[in-house]
Formats: C-alpha cells, structure tokens, sequence
C-alpha cells in the first residue's frame, strides 16, 4: 500500500473558515457574558472573567489562526474551553430564569461539540491510499474508495496525481509531501500493472 499527502479543496476551504468560526464564537461569548453581567445588576464581575478570558483568546486566535497555529495544535483544546464555557453560562443563565439565553447557550455548546469532531478531521494529514482494492480519496464527511476497475490510469509527479476514469473524466490532486524519483517510480509501476490487471481481466 502507498500512501500520499494531497490537498482536497472543500477541506482547505473548511480550514479557513475555522479562524472564522472562532471569531464568531468569542464574539458571541463576550456578548452573552456581558448580558449575564448585566442580569447580575453588574455585581460579581469575578463570575464572567473565565468566560471572557475564553472569549478574548478566541478573538485572537480567530484573527492570527495561521501565524498562531500554523499546525492547529491548539484548535481543539481551545474548542474545548468554548464547549465547556458555554454549557456552564447556559445553566447560570438557567438559574437567573433567563431561558432563552439558556437555549442559545445550550445550542452554541451543540454546534460547538460538531465543530470539534470536524475540525478534528480536517486538520489531520489528508492520506490519498493506493492498495489492491483501489484508491482511497479523502474527504470532509469520510473517506471514498475508487476501484481499480473504473480507471484507466493513474500518473503520478512531484507535483500532482491525476486519476483517470474510464468514462474520460479524470480527478488531480496537489501532491502536498514530497516524494522522491524512487517512490513516483514504484507507485507509477504499482498503477500501472493494476491498470492493466484489470484490462486482461475484461478481455477474458
């Protein structure tokens, strides 16, 4: 089996709106700390600087996401922090009586919850597979297996693996790792002999 970084363009998108998401979220944090503050007829300041702290590092984490983590070491943690900060306010709030405040807190720390299983896919290495079933593409919502019966071939550069199908359309890839002569020249000839396994099996 062989395998290779590439780059697939909805989960690069995905990637991007993830600072956004963040901003968004501190945002909405400040806002719904600051109401609950003024619910308090702004008395136990203390009680909201936890949920502010959350919501500043959010702010700046949304706005320098790539020069901060560039590797998304932090995303998840701090996707923690954000569920566990508004499942807390959302019962505080509950306890002021205050429950629609509560029901958007409940529902940011639920739509927060599947921020977190997303984004923990689409920052992990995207791995494009070639084994002896087919080739393995990555995507957002799962992993596709292309049978080696429905191609015709597959090239692989430096740069970028094209696969084409049988039915004349093919799919390219950006190779995101780099590879050596020795490795494009195996993985070529391993493509090549599957590409035509299947050819000699069809003419019997």
């Amino acid at each position: 089996m062989f395998s290779i970084v590439v780059k697939i363009e909805g989960i690069e998108r995905r990637k991007k709106s993830a600072a956004v998401l963040h901003l968004v979220t501190g945002l909405f944090l400040i806002l719904k700390s600051s109401d609950y503050y003024r619910y308090k007829n702004s008395e136990d300041f203390i009680d909201v600087v936890p949920f502010l702290i959350i919501a500043f590092i959010s702010v700046i984490y949304g706005l320098g996401r790539k020069r901060i983590d560039p590797d998304a070491q932090v995303n998840l943690w701090l996707r923690g922090l954000q569920i566990i900060a508004f499942g807390i306010l959302a019962v505080m709030m509950l306890r002021l009586n205050r429950n629609v405040d509560s029901a958007f807190l409940f529902a940011w720390a639920v739509i927060s919850v599947m921020l977190l299983f997303t984004e923990k896919r689409i920052f992990t290495d995207t791995d494009l597979l070639l084994n002896e079933k087919g080739v393995t593409i990555p995507g957002l919502y799962g992993k596709h297996l292309v049978p080696w019966k429905s191609l015709s071939n597959i090239v692989i550069r430096k740069d970028f693996i094209t696969i084409f199908h049988k039915d004349n359309k093919y799919l390219q890839y950006q190779v995101m790792q780099t590879l050596s002569d020795l490795e494009i020249a195996k993985m070529n000839g391993f493509c090549r002999d599957k590409t035509e396994q299947i050819v000699q099996e069809e003419k019997q």
